[in-house]
């Protein structure tokens, strides 16, 4: 019945209740694993604090039997010391006789049958689940039970809001999912129902309005026009693993250097102020160096995505130029390189500043890092008819021939020494900010004196 109903139903229709029912039974998943983690997480926490609740009460225990030899009358008065509304505080002696306090709270069997229990249980009481702890100590000659317990009240009120917010939540994901999936499904059937229809359009049933070889031929162009659809959707799926591949192991590496870094400093005490310095030195570095690729990333996918829009205002760009210039410097110092620039004044262009500031300084970082020390870099920027080239060009060991068409690919580094200065990503950046303004970024030339990349941008985009 189910099967028919659905058969009924438009491609489009099926795929988006599919798709719905697949994503309801995730979130159902996810949401009893996330239900199930937090009472784990709540019950470590619990288990925690009465850990240190009974520490301390062995503590004042002890501290009482300084004074007293009497076991009841020094645990009587540990219990005064420590007995708090919403917790439970029970002393035995070695013979199972409470010497102090009393188990209202949560129901329990005595320390005789709790030797026998795991340290840490969960007992029922009237108001709820408690929490409880025994833990033996011998202090001064003597011999105790100490019985620590808390109610789980709060553990049950968190758990009760996050079933609230998954009730709320779920379905709102659910709607959004569907209408979503409904969309999508929509734009990507587009092209195929449309070569559908053409089909239909080409040989109906039942005329013969066409010839033969003219069918042929016209079935042909429409086969090759799926294979080329197919294709294309293949690739762009080919590209997206390639991508996430790439990221999650570019991501890899500073997060572990982080976590590392950090679990070796904590793991030993009494290192001195250096150690630490040298060690928030190391995780703010890396921390940097991932904000950078989170960041780069982020422009890469919304720019896949068609969602990046220019902002376009009429500038110029050897403005543009000199002030990346200025910001590049720093760097440029640091590696005794110098960069001089020859720009006609005022070059007008009208583009998205904040974009064409990423492309240059994208271009001179790379520049800058592939400089031999004491070489200079020159940037050239020449209007030409309608359009205006960019030039910059280095003085380093320059691009092997095999790897010239591989430098715009993401994630790639000829150099695997130079790896910490960047991810592989300035370069495609830089590309796709030139096409989106209309223009081009291509390696002009390349030999053992340098590189020389161009960018040309038209003016009448």
């Amino acid at each position: 019945m189910i099967t028919r109903a659905l058969g009924s139903l438009s491609l489009r229709a099926r795929l988006t209740i599919w798709y719905s029912l697949v994503l309801l039974v995730v979130s159902a998943l996810v949401g009893a694993a996330v239900m199930w983690q937090q009472g784990r997480i709540g019950l470590r926490r619990v288990d925690r604090e009465l850990d240190a609740f009974a520490a301390t009460l062995q503590n004042v225990l002890e501290d009482e039997l300084t004074e007293t030899s009497d076991p009841a009358a020094a645990a009587a008065e540990a219990h005064r010391t420590l007995a708090a509304q919403g917790q439970a505080i029970v002393i035995f002696d070695d013979a199972g006789r409470v010497l102090a306090g009393s188990s209202s709270g949560p129901t329990l069997d005595g320390p005789t049958a709790a030797r026998r229990e795991p340290r840490g249980w969960t007992a029922a009481a009237a108001g709820g689940a408690w929490r409880a702890h025994l833990q033996p100590a011998s202090l001064r000659g003597h011999n105790f039970e100490l019985l620590v317990a808390a109610p789980l009240a709060d553990l049950a009120r968190e758990r009760r809001e996050i079933e609230e917010a998954m009730w709320v939540g779920v379905p709102i994901v659910l709607l959004l999912a569907a209408a979503g999936g409904l969309w999508i499904a929509s734009v990507g059937l587009r092209p195929i129902t449309d070569m559908a229809r053409r089909a239909e359009d080409i040989a109906p049933v039942g005329t013969t309005d066409l010839g033969e070889s003219d069918r042929r031929d016209e079935l042909g162009r429409f086969a090759r026009a799926f294979n080329g659809l197919v294709a294309r959707l293949r690739q762009a799926l080919q590209t997206q693993r390639q991508f996430m591949a790439d990221a999650s192991h570019e991501l890899r590496t500073p997060v572990s250097v982080i976590q590392t870094t950090a679990d070796v400093t904590l793991a030993r005490d009494g290192r001195g102020e250096n150690d630490y310095r040298d060690a928030l030195a190391t995780v703010g570095a890396e921390a940097r160096r991932l904000g950078r690729l989170v960041d780069d990333m982020l422009v890469l996918a919304r720019a896949d995505a068609g969602g990046y829009p220019l902002r376009r205002d009429n500038l110029y760009l050897n403005e543009i130029v000199t002030d990346c210039l200025r910001t590049v410097d720093v760097l440029a110092r640091e590696r005794g390189v110098t960069i001089r620039a020859s720009a006609r004044d005022d070059v007008p262009f009208c583009g998205d500043e904040s974009l064409l500031r990423r492309m240059m300084l994208n271009l001179l970082q790379n520049a800058v890092t592939h400089t031999h020390t004491g070489s200079q870099i020159v940037v050239d920027v020449s209007p030409n008819g309608r359009s205006i080239s960019i030039r910059v060009t280095d003085e380093g060991d320059g691009i092997p021939e095999a790897d010239r068409a591989r430098i715009f690919d993401r994630f790639v580094q000829l150099d695997a020494a130079r790896r910490s200065a960047g991810v592989g990503l300035g370069l495609p950046i830089a590309r796709w900010i030139a096409e989106a303004h209309g223009g081009t970024l291509d390696l002009e030339e390349s030999g053992h004196t340098g590189s020389t990349f161009r960018v040309v941008l038209p003016t009448d985009n």
